[in-house]
Order: structure tokens, then C-alpha cells, then sequence
């Protein structure tokens, strides 16, 4: 590396302790989203509401060494966070001791409604590694939930940039970083251990937009291992104790930077970051992987847990396959693949394309296993589904189970906006999602294998267009007690009907009752209570489904959902009451 590089390396840390200084004293402008914004989605609320708390990006870290012997950074995502005044208006608390600095406020990478805020942990008055602390956001003199915690657990910190030297890099040292993620020997991955985090610098945004556009800029990351930027081979993680060599292997984004990484098909890519396809590695064990952006067109998908995963934690990620490969084996997601405790919340995931007839899918999960799905905007989907279960056996996953997806927006895909399909048994818990312009319809089944399937307060509007297809599919024999579908809005393409598919839908396959039906055709029979009539959305051409006042949903809705409906897609408290049908409650 010549001196002048030296020289840019070494004072990147400078840079940043400046900026922090500014931020201190400063209001930080909200970073304007450069991200399809979610039609839908209502204005940010006054800061009188107390701060909402809903999940971070990691949950362990150190909690010193790193940039200024700080430790670990956390991004914590919620509602209520104010628009500025880091460090004074807003403050960040660990345990009740104050995070060191503060990195970042504004919009998320997932839903444009949900806040990012960044910091840097700190020594938080050195507790008991080991243990989990309670995270507490303070804005405006008003304390938010503290269900979510960090837990303090040893790990160095891994830089990452590419102006780099393997071969000098020092962990922990943001000045002497490493070149590559992975090469097979001498990058950060191949040297990392468990409790170790991965950091990417990437282009500094300080406040300014960040860039939605595929085409990649000069600062992107294209580097290749065995057809991937990165492959969970032969390193795993674990549950973080407290004690030296346990925690996750995390792969992160620096703060207010675009991380970029670039792996078009044509370049030799088979995906971007994916486990490994044999369980005899179990496709990776306790992985992180949060704060980035990537495109990647290979038949592996973008990010591919791959086969019997052990806790993925997949966050705050914008992920695009516009460059795929256009054959039959094309055939993956932005997200995709199978395991158990996996956290695939608050990306955005859009631009997801393949040349019919293939499939590319937004998130797709493959196996059995546990899955929270959630917080997340699926969009723009060409060829495939937006959010899909299907498992066939080729993987040696023969079945799907426990699946948990909530809070979702997902619309403009050419197949099901939500496709429940071969394999699919128990565990199904789908609520609060609002799905809209779906060629084939919003929500599909296709399994003789589902049991008790909790469908509860969705709103589907403008699906099943093409003939033959309708608002809700069903293309399998559904047994009795299959589904439990109560408080959704369906609401018809123009000329639709309600239901469609091979089998349709009938009575006998569980309880569906309190849906409200509008705009279609072929009659509501199979729901025990239906209702009629224009739910009364803000805007149907942006549009916004929100309810006005008077709207038949408004107060007709079931009540026995509310042991899971606590909320609605605006995180408002729902009245285990009165409950409002559709996604969205009336304030």
C-alpha cells in the first residue's frame, strides 16, 4: 500500500470522531429515503407518543475495543424516535447505563414508517458479560418499552474496507482494516471467530440519500469466493454466554454508510451471501447479517440461508436481483432457504427478477424449521411470489412449519402476493399485512397439510386480476380445520372475484368468519359471517388503505383474535375490545 493510502486509511477514524462531535450539537436531518417509499404508510407521529421499540439489528457485541475502544455498534429500530437531537433530546440506555455516541436517526431500510438509530455501545459501566440488558430509548423525556435486549459478550471487531491490506490488518483497528470478507485464508471471515463482527465500510453518507439504483457505483463491493462474496463454510457461531469464543459471527454495515455489494450473474455469481447447500455444515449457525446493500442475479438467490440454518438474523438489509440469470434454474429470492430461529425482519427486498416461466421470489422458505418474518416490504416482484412457502422434498426438508408473518407490506408481483403452498403444515401465523396488486391473487393455498393456519386482519386489495384467478386461490384439498381466517378485507380487482384456482374455496376447512368482501364477484358462502360493503379507503389510486370515518370495518370485526392482534400495520394499539377489520385500525 503506497503513503497516500496509508494516509486515507489512518484518518478515517479522525473523521468519524469529528463528525460524531457535530452530531452532538447539532439536529441530524432525517436521511431522505432514496428506497421505494411504501404507498400506504401513514406520517410520522408527533413525538409526544412514547418511543416504540420493535428490534434491533444485533443482540451481542463487546463492549469495548473497536473504533475508540467503544465495542460493538447497534442500530435499534422503532417509532416515536423525534427527528433529531442525538445525545440530548434522544438518548440510548443499556442496562440504565448511557451508550457511548450516537451514529445515525432517520428512515430504516425496511419500512420507510420505521426509524434506524445507531450507536455505539461502550463500556455501559463493564456488567457481567453474559447477561442480557434491557435497551431503552428516551425521546423527549419519554421512556420507551424495554423488552429488547443486548448482551454484552466478548468478540473483536473485524474492518472491512477496500482500500485494505490482509496483511496488515489489525482486529480492531478501524485505521488497519482488512481487504477482503472472505478469499480462503487471509480475509476477515476466514480469520474470524464466534462472537466476532465483521464491519464494511462502504461510501459515507452523513445525511444524504441513499441510492436505490442497481448500477453499481465505484465504491462497490464485487469481490468473488467460490462464486460468492461470502460463504458460512467451515465457521459457525453460538449463543453468546459470556465467555471467550461464543456469540455470533455477525456481518455488518458501518453506520450511515452504503455498503454496497454487486454480484450480477454475468460476473461468475451463483448468489451473494449464502449458507452451505449440505447439513452436513447446517448452512451456518447463529449468522448476522444486517445493514447492507446488495444485488446479486445468481440462481442461489441474494441471501440464501440454504439448508437446516441454525439462527439467522437477517435485518435492516436492501436486497435486489435485477441482474439475474434468465434460465430455468433460476429459481431462488431476495431472502430464501431453511432453518430454525430465523429473523428475517425489516429489509427491503424489491426488483426481484427472472424471464418467465421461472420464479424468483421476494422471501421464500423452503423447509421446516421456525421463521419470524416481519417489518418487512416486498415489492416489484416479476416472475415470482412475494412471500412463499413451498416444499417439494429435494432438499430432504419434506414439510414446513411455524411460520410467523406479521406487519409485512407486499405488493406489484406477478404471481401471489402471500403463497402458502406444497408442504405447509402447522405453526402458520399471518397477520397485519396489507398486500395489493398481485396478478394471480393476494393470498394462495396450495397444501392438504394445513392445520389451524391464523389468518387474521390483512388487508388484500386490487388481486386476482387474471381470469380464473381470484382474491384468495386455492389450488389444494384443504382439510376440515385448516384455517382460522377471520377480520381480512378482501377487496376485488375490477371485474374479480373473490375467490379462485383449481379447487376454490368452500366451507368445512376451519373457521373463517367477520371478512369483509367488496368490489368482486362469486359470492361470500364460505365465510359463516360475512360482511358487505366499501371499506372506505383513503385513496385506492396511490393508495392508501387506511379507513375514513364510516367505513363498514370500523368496530365490525371479531374479537377472538386479539390474543395476537395487539397491534395494528402502524404499530397502534388495537382495543382487545372493539376490533376494526383489516390491517390498518381506525384512529
Amino acid at each position: 500500500m503506497n503513503r497516500a493510502a496509508t494516509l486515507r486509511l489512518r484518518m478515517r477514524s479522525p473523521r468519524r470522531f469529528m463528525a460524531l462531535l457535530v452530531l452532538a450539537v447539532v439536529i441530524l436531518p432525517a436521511r431522505p429515503s432514496g428506497r421505494v417509499t411504501t404507498s400506504g404508510d401513514s406520517p410520522a407521529r408527533p413525538t409526544r407518543h412514547r418511543p416504540l421499540v420493535l428490534y434491533t439489528d444485533v443482540t451481542s457485541g463487546p463492549g469495548s475495543g473497536g473504533e475508540g475502544d467503544e465495542g460493538a455498534y447497534l442500530s435499534i429500530f422503532g417509532k416515536y424516535f423525534g427527528t433529531g437531537g442525538l445525545g440530548s433530546r434522544v438518548k440510548v440506555y443499556i442496562g440504565g447505563a448511557e451508550v457511548a455516541n450516537y451514529r445515525y436517526l432517520g428512515p430504516s431500510r425496511g419500512r420507510p414508517d420505521i426509524q434506524e438509530l445507531s450507536v455505539q455501545v461502550g463500556h455501559l459501566g463493564h456488567p457481567v458479560p453474559g447477561r442480557p440488558l434491557p435497551i431503552e430509548v428516551v425521546a423527549g423525556g419519554l421512556p420507551s418499552n424495554t423488552d429488547h435486549t443486548f448482551t454484552v459478550n466478548p468478540g473483536r471487531i473485524l474492518f472491512v474496507s477496500q482500500e485494505g491490506n490482509d496483511a496488515t490488518a489489525v482486529p480492531g483497528d478501524i485505521a488497519r482494516p482488512y481487504r477482503h470478507v472472505q478469499n480462503g485464508s487471509t480475509g476477515a471471515f476466514d480469520v474470524a471467530r464466534p462472537g466476532d463482527t465483521i464491519v464494511l465500510l462502504g461510501t459515507p453518507l452523513n445525511g444524504a440519500p441513499m441510492t436505490s439504483d442497481p448500477t453499481p457505483a465505484r465504491s462497490a463491493w464485487r469481490d468473488l469466493y467460490k462464486g460468492y462474496f461470502l460463504r458460512f463454510i467451515n465457521r459457525n457461531g453460538d449463543a453468546p454466554t459470556g465467555a471467550p469464543g461464543t456469540g455470533p459471527i455477525s456481518v455488518i454495515g458501518y453506520p450511515d454508510e452504503d455498503v454496497y455489494i454487486y454480484e450480477p450473474y454475468a460476473s461468475g455469481a451463483k448468489g451473494a451471501i449464502t449458507g452451505v447447500d449440505t447439513t452436513a455444515y447446517r448452512g451456518g449457525r447463529y449468522v448476522t447479517i444486517a445493514d447492507l446493500r446488495v444485488e446479486s442475479g445468481g440462481p442461489s438467490g441474494v441471501i440464501n440461508e440454504q439448508v437446516a440454518g441454525q439462527h439467522w438474523r437477517v435485518v435492516n438489509n436492501e436486497l435486489t436481483a435485477v441482474t439475474g440469470l434468465h434460465d430455468r434454474y433460476n429459481l431462488a429470492g431476495g431472502i430464501t432457504g431453511n432453518g430454525y430461529s430465523s429473523y428475517w425482519v425489516g429489509n427491503h427486498v424489491h426488483d426481484i427478477t427472472s424471464a418467465s416461466p421461472m420464479e424468483m421470489h421476494g422471501i421464500y422458505i423452503d423447509g421446516n424449521g421456525s421463521y419470524e418474518v416481519a417489518y418487512n416490504v416486498i415489492s416489484n416482484v416479476t416472475d415470482g411470489s412475494g412471500f412463499q412457502v413451498y416444499v417439494n422434498g429435494d432438499n430432504g426438508s419434506s414439510f414446513a412449519d411455524n411460520v410467523h408473518f406479521d406487519h409485512n407490506m407486499v405488493r406489484d408481483v406477478a404471481k401471489y402476493a402471500i403463497n402458502i403452498a406444497d408442504g405447509s403444515t402447522s405453526g402458520f401465523v399471518y397477520y397485519d399485512n396489507v398486500a395489493y396488486n398481485a396478478a394471480y391473487g393476494c393470498l394462495r393455498f396450495n397444501t392438504g397439510t394445513l392445520h389451524l393456519a391464523r389468518i387474521y386482519n390483512n388487508t388484500f386489495f386490487d388481486c386476482g386480476g387474471r381470469n380464473g384467478y381470484g382474491v384468495v386461490d386455492n389450488d389444494g384439498a384443504l382439510p376440515s380445520g385448516a384455517l382460522d381466517m377471520e377480520d381480512n378485507i378482501l377487496y376485488a380487482s375490477p371485474g374479480g372475484s373473490y375467490a379462485g384456482g383449481s379447487v376454490g374455496m368452500g366451507a368445512g376447512v376451519g373457521t373463517v368468519t367477520h371478512n369483509l368482501f367488496y368490489n368482486g364477484k362469486g359470492g361470500d358462502n364460505w365465510d359463516a359471517h360475512p360482511l358487505q360493503g366499501n371499506p372506505l379507503f383513503v385513496s385506492t389510486s396511490l393508495p392508501n388503505l387506511h379507513l375514513r370515518a364510516g367505513s363498514p370495518a370500523i368496530g365490525s370485526g371479531s374479537t377472538s383474535v386479539a390474543p395476537v392482534v395487539t397491534t395494528d400495520y402502524d404499530l397502534n394499539p388495537r382495543s382487545p375490545k372493539v376490533f376494526d377489520i383489516g390491517a390498518y385500525a381506525r384512529q
